[in-house]
């Protein structure tokens, strides 16, 4: 399976993909329009040239926090936590896959030496404004 969603009493907490994913040749959004991180997957072949272009200066309302992490290398469980901090889901991410958390909580456990990039909305407060625990 290319795309995991994890999805607890109506509400999708995360999203996994998988590196098998593929868009053949073009753009495939995988997020809906009105997330406030947009996650694309774009294939193209050798010779094609993206338009130059720039990004207008726009205001957003954001009221959430997602998380997107991409494993270049290594391994690590992730488990996918309620509002009650009951575990809903655990998988293994491998080099390739990417993550994105929607809501809830999440952990990870490095299961082999791991290098991940993660994106997610700025400017960062710190952990003590940022982010609740599990106690």
């Amino acid at each position: 399976m290319d795309i995991e969603k994890v999805e607890h009493g109506g509400t999708l907490y995360a999203i996994v993909f998988r590196k098998e994913m593929n868009v053949q040749d073009g753009v495939k959004f995988l997020t809906p329009v009105e997330y406030p991180l947009q996650v694309g997957l774009i294939e193209r072949k050798k010779g094609y040239a993206f338009r130059p272009h720039s990004h207008r200066d726009m205001h957003y309302n954001v009221n959430t926090t997602q998380e997107f992490l991409y494993v270049e290398k290594g391994s690590l469980k992730a488990k996918i936590y309620d509002a009650n901090w009951s575990i809903i889901y655990e998988t293994v991410l491998r080099a390739g896959d990417f993550f994105l958390a929607i809501t809830g909580g999440h952990s990870f456990e490095v299961l082999e030496n791991v290098r991940l990039l993660e994106v997610k909305q700025g400017p960062y407060p710190g952990d003590q404004y940022a982010k609740r625990f599990k106690e």
